[in-house]
């Protein structure tokens, strides 16, 4: 799953396709990185606006981010991030912003934001998504499998992470 296309390469890049529900296409797969110094999940703006499509969303001019209601958000699907051969699913709640940390936001207390954003680009360009730290919470711990096998890691690096998998699985 690591990538051989620039820019995304230069970074921790990976190729990686979106899904939203049952089917509905998102982003093909495509060349984008893993940051978790990003705090939002951004998708290339045609990725961007077929999830607005696929959740009903509107773009909520105070935060700037895409805001459901609770009916949008009751009738939500899962998203899911194919890399390689594996598929990470997120289910609606992975997808959106902490209610308790609206107010940071500057958003309405009760309101539903969704953690993706557009990164202003058409895809194609080599950098289609950023996977931000929001998106590490629900996948890191089999990412983080998934990379170290792919990085070929010495059998002792290996051991290590995997303990810190199955001990991150009884937190």
């Amino acid at each position: 799953p690591i990538t051989s296309t620039s820019p995304a390469s230069e970074y921790w890049g990976i190729d990686q396709s979106i899904t939203y529900g049952s089917g509905t296409t998102i982003l093909n797969t495509t060349a984008g990185i893993v940051d978790t110094g990003t705090t939002l999940l951004y998708l290339a703006s045609d990725a961007f606006q077929a999830y607005q499509k696929a959740t009903g969303a509107s773009l909520d001019q105070t935060t700037g981010l895409l805001k459901v209601s609770e009916a949008q958000y009751n009738k939500m699907e899962s998203m899911f991030f194919t890399i390689g051969e594996v598929t990470y699913e997120w289910t609606k709640n992975a997808q959106i912003w902490p209610r308790s940390l609206n107010s940071e936001l500057g958003g309405d207390s009760s309101a539903i934001y969704l953690v993706a954003q557009d990164n202003g680009q058409q895809s194609g360009q080599g950098l289609d998504f950023i996977n931000g730290f929001v998106w590490r919470m629900p996948s890191f711990s089999f990412f983080r499998m998934l990379m170290a096998d792919e990085c070929a890691y010495s059998p002792e690096v290996l051991h290590r992470l995997r303990h810190d998998e199955q001990a991150d699985r009884h937190r």
